[in-house]
């Protein structure tokens, strides 16, 4: 539930944190969800009950679905369509994946010889650092409207039914999908999301326009980063599950065993943005699912008694490979062409 409790609020709001962005102000929003994120984490951190703790780790979900897609429409923002823009997510790829692998480590490290109540310590001064700055180097822009209405009808059944599924789909493993909570869920998930259709067809200040849907490229993006979400964090839960559970690895082995794939991310980072530029994103983005495919594929074969080196270095390499080529020509695909009013609609594609 505690792990349960962060995706419910992020995958739930995540679409109102990027409309936040449009209306509000990406800076500003990118603030509020940097401000969120760091308090929560010192709750995380100074939690001494499960309830609280769930409660804190909820409340770093309600900041990360702020954060993200506001600093991903900045950097949008920042920077026009084409080179200039695929480098700036080259970047910001390489830097991600270079974040994922500063903390597979240091979250092993602290496991080890502080407590786990330092992995969130770890935040706070991380987030301080970043809240001074980002008045210094980011810029403010929003959407350029006089009249700034706010969807609330669309807000909460969207947000509602949003959470609702992602409740229902990270519990049906412990109640069953055929339970009558995991029926029930589902289907009044599914109302909301349809009444929510319903009311953003209509208003006239829809939270979602439908209309952004009839840009293929974003249409893609969004399918294209479903798959690359749906098969890689599947691969990163379950590998870390077998490395620990079944090689009885540490906290820190495991870490230092993801690293393989955390550098091949990031040492391709460039060529990806580059062959992007040169290619378009389409190539790109199927070689990289593609190798992600093959690299779960492979680390299937692994045995019980596996070892890293003969069955798991060679997987992680290749899934890491493809990490690169699909993380960064989605982020472009999902952003070209969109308007600078729907960047932070557009940015949670990525």
């Amino acid at each position: 539930m505690i792990a349960t409790a962060y995706g419910l609020a992020f995958g739930g709001l995540l679409l109102f944190g990027g409309r936040a962005a449009d209306l509000l102000g990406r800076r500003r929003t990118l603030m509020a969800g940097l401000a969120i994120f760091t308090a929560a984490s010192l709750a995380c951190g100074l939690a001494t009950s499960d309830p609280f703790l769930i409660a804190a780790r909820a409340l770093q979900g309600i900041g990360a679905a702020f954060m993200l897609p506001a600093a991903l429409s900045v950097v949008m923002n920042m920077f026009g369509e084409g080179a200039e823009r695929n480098k700036a997510l080259g970047i910001w790829g390489g830097l991600g994946a270079g974040g994922a692998t500063v903390g597979l480590i240091a979250g092993g490290l602290l496991t080890r010889y502080a407590g786990w109540q330092y992995i969130f310590y770890l935040n706070v001064p991380i987030g301080a650092v970043a809240l001074a700055l980002v008045p210094r180097v980011v810029p403010e822009s929003r959407r350029a409207s006089v009249r700034r209405r706010f969807d609330l009808a669309g807000a909460v059944t969207g947000t509602g039914g949003l959470v609702l599924l992602v409740d229902a789909i990270s519990q049906a493993p412990q109640y069953g999908w055929g339970a009558t909570r995991t029926i029930t869920i589902v289907a009044t998930a599914v109302a909301l999301l349809a009444t929510f259709l319903a009311i953003e067809s209509r208003v006239e200040e829809p939270i979602l326009p439908l209309s952004i849907f009839r840009a293929r490229a974003l249409a893609g993006a969004n399918l294209a980063g479903l798959l690359l979400v749906g098969s890689f964090y599947a691969f990163l839960f379950v590998g870390t599950l077998y490395m620990q559970e079944v090689l009885h690895y540490s906290a820190l082995q495991t870490g230092l065993a993801w690293l393989v794939a955390s550098l091949t991310s990031i040492a391709l980072a460039g060529p990806s943005q580059l062959l992007v530029t040169r290619v378009g994103p389409k190539i790109v983005m199927a070689t990289g699912l593609s190798l992600i495919s093959a690299g779960i594929i492979w680390a299937t074969q692994a045995p019980v008694q596996g070892h890293f080196l003969a069955d798991l270095a060679g997987p992680m390499t290749v899934a890491g490979a493809g990490t690169a080529f699909s993380f960064i020509p989605i982020s472009i695909a999902a952003l070209a062409g969109i308007k600078e009013r729907q960047a932070g609609l557009a940015s949670r594609a990525c």
